[in-house]
């Protein structure tokens, strides 16, 4: 019996020994995860469910919400970072989604326009446009917006913006991140500006309603009633 113990020992300490090496590596393990490794870091996104309810069922194709053949289209013009048109687009653009969109009778184009004169496009638009590649824009959108103040907070980091993208349903965030990439993304970028620029609009979001009995340009951040209004008026 006593020379057995001395031959035990070794191997108790051994096990010990691997019992820490292995918690070290969990606790390595747990710290990617959460965002301090290489993934980066994890950002709370809000609204999700709100966003799919909103957006889910309706047709999407690249920056188009709604049946390709409704007889109203909304070209909408807004900036994802601007303070004031997160409100406005959920006061103006989220009732229309939920109203007339979703009943097939409107159509929706979103335009991304740089209102800020020191911004430009940033990081965020391209990622947007991007989405659209998975006819994931509006979502992208909506849940950029819901989330903005999260996003001048933190910075719209490619962090920020992978963790918005992961937040969509279904989405493929690898295709996405190299879909950034692309040079239609800047040109499709330079298009929506220089559209805005042809149209005179002021730095305020605006929308452009064309049917059937024409067109209506309304700018000045316009009001649901305006909006309403003017499909009315083109339909």
């Amino acid at each position: 019996m006593s020379e057995e113990v001395p031959r035990r020992r070794p191997r108790l300490v051994g096990l010990i020994v691997l019992a820490v090496i292995v918690g070290l590596l969990g606790f390595a393990i747990v710290s990617l995860s959460i965002g301090t490794g290489g993934e980066g870091e994890q950002f709370k996104i809000t609204g999700a469910e709100e966003t799919q309810s909103l957006l889910g069922g309706i047709q999407q194709d690249g920056d188009r919400l709604g049946p390709g053949d409704a007889p109203v289209t909304i070209q909408v013009f807004n900036d994802l970072q601007c303070d004031p048109c997160s409100d406005w687009n959920r006061d103006v653009i989220m009732p229309l989604i939920g109203g007339p969109v979703r009943a097939g009778q409107v159509q929706m184009i979103f335009h991304h326009f740089p209102i800020s004169a020191e911004s430009g496009f940033f990081l965020g638009s391209y990622a947007a446009v991007a989405a659209a590649k998975q006819d994931d824009e509006w979502q992208f959108i909506e849940l950029f917006f819901a989330n903005q103040e999260e996003a001048k907070k933190q910075g719209a980091t490619q962090d920020f913006l992978n963790s918005v993208a992961r937040a969509i349903l279904n989405f493929n965030v690898e295709q996405w991140q190299n879909d950034m990439k692309d040079s239609d993304i800047e040109q499709t970028l330079k298009d929506d500006e220089s559209l805005a620029a042809d149209r005179h609009l002021p730095a305020e979001p605006a929308v452009v309603v064309g049917g059937p009995n024409g067109t209506r340009q309304l700018i000045e951040s316009p009001s649901l009633a305006e909006v309403q209004a003017a499909i009315a008026a083109v339909s």
